[in-house]
């Protein structure tokens, strides 16, 4: 069950417990997957149990419970850091207590969702802002914005590309310089074509048994995007960015902080910031956004230009392993005439850094030895198809300008979902676990 298929009304029903077991075991095994919406749950419980305490005369047991009903639906599900109840909800809370007619206590009630609802949910006036924006993010059937990705490590290049979405389930990738991908999710995965233009190439590439996880699909920063609580957790206030006066918010996950701006004049989303807790001095930065737009199918047309050639590749995705991208590393450090690692292992810019690496005579011949034309795409797809599954903020890679060889170079770590420990690939391709407080700085 996807994040956009739960609704308020579910999670109403599910807190009230009026779902039927079935249902109700849907959406717990969603919210184990799903951070905002236990938050959701957890104000949902939380606000409920104060409605229940503050209706003080509970012989109407089918008022009340109409009354808590109608508490929960007025509050929406939304996150910010609490500045308090209004005056006018503590005062309404007072008359909740101290009065002793079941009608006026369950009316009360009804009225302080309403006012100290909002109050706690939804905010001041900067608060609503941030609200409306994330609602039109959910609410909009196409979105396009250029994306940068920044490493924080000198020697890799800074990458910007432009994205395209369309909630038909498709994705469009593309660099000034012409490297296009498109994405289309099937029922089981994904499929997709990338285009080479130096090499009037193509790929035809396809992905199946994909975990249906947000977090580790091609989609990730659009989903981070469609998925964003209500509620920032901090409002940041107005600040001057590439001159103009923008009013910022943050919201901070388990593996990642996204801070995003917005034109307070018109509320549109200007900018967002996502910094990713493992993987210091990594962000990517969001803008030029449009929502909204007429994409029409040929802009997500899986065929090939006239005059390109192919290169097919698929994966089970289920069946990708660690030595999957292991044997990536070997091909890859085979390859090259300083027996390096790849530049960037988690970037749709790969291909455009190999036709670079090529033409600057990086690599001893068109593959590596041993390999050939057949196997050597294989390999370097289910190598690429195992970092795409690690969860953003998850995984750090440091082989760029790193040759094979060494047992003491560590040049890629990562931690499963609900592991303790950590895997270190050094650069001789050995693997060590290890603790948190052990990893390379």
């Amino acid at each position: 069950m996807s994040p956009h298929n739960v609704t308020h009304e579910q999670l109403v029903q599910f807190a009230l417990g009026e779902l039927s077991s079935e249902e109700t075991r849907e959406i717990q095994a969603h919210l184990r997957q799903c951070e905002p919406c236990r938050r959701s749950v957890g104000r949902l419980q939380s606000l409920l149990d104060c409605a229940e305490r503050m209706s003080v005369l509970p012989q109407d047991e089918q008022t009340v419970e109409s009354a808590n009903r109608k508490v929960l639906l007025a509050a929406k599900t939304q996150d910010q850091t609490r500045r308090g109840i209004s005056f006018q909800a503590v005062l309404l809370g007072r008359t909740i207590m101290n009065h002793r007619m079941a009608k006026w206590a369950v009316a009360a009630v009804v009225a302080l969702a309403v006012i100290a609802g909002w109050s706690l949910f939804t905010g001041d006036g900067s608060g609503a802002a941030y609200a409306r924006m994330v609602d039109q993010l959910h609410s909009a059937h196409t979105l396009m914005f250029s994306m940068t990705t920044r490493t924080g490590v000198e020697s890799m290049p800074t990458v910007r590309m432009d994205m395209a979405y369309r909630d038909t389930g498709h994705v469009r990738i593309a660099t000034a310089d012409g490297y296009v991908t498109v994405l289309e999710a099937t029922s089981t995965g994904t499929k997709g074509i990338s285009l080479v233009p130096p090499t009037k190439s193509y790929v035809v590439f396809e992905m199946a048994n994909v975990r249906d996880d947000p977090a580790k699909d091609p989609w990730a920063t659009l989903e981070r995007l469609r998925t964003l609580p209500a509620q920032a957790d901090t409002i940041l206030g107005c600040r001057e960015i590439d001159g103009r006066l923008l009013e910022g918010f943050q919201v901070r996950g388990e593996d990642a902080t996204t801070t995003v701006w917005i034109d307070p004049d018109s509320g549109q989303l200007v900018r967002t910031e996502l910094e990713f807790t493992g993987a210091s001095g990594m962000n990517v930065i969001l803008s030029d956004f449009q929502l909204d737009v007429p994409l029409e199918d040929s802009f997500f047309s899986l065929e090939p230009p006239e005059g390109y050639t192919p290169v097919e590749v698929s994966a089970d995705a289920s069946q990708v392993t660690e030595r999957d991208f292991i044997e990536l590393l070997r091909l890859w450090s085979n390859w090259t005439v300083d027996a390096s690692f790849p530049p960037v292992v988690g970037s749709p810019e790969i291909a455009k850094i190999a036709v670079q690496m090529a033409r600057e005579g990086k690599f001893v011949g068109p593959y590596a030895p041993a390999y050939g034309s057949e196997r050597q795409p294989q390999i370097m797809y289910r190598g690429f198809v195992f970092v795409g599954q690690l969860a953003a903020g998850t995984w750090r890679y440091a082989g760029q300008n790193v040759s094979f060889g060494d047992p003491a170079t560590p040049i890629f770590w990562y931690q499963l979902v609900g592991s303790s420990t950590w895997r270190i690939i050094y650069a001789d391709l050995h693997v060590e676990d290890v603790t948190a407080d052990k990893l390379p700085k």
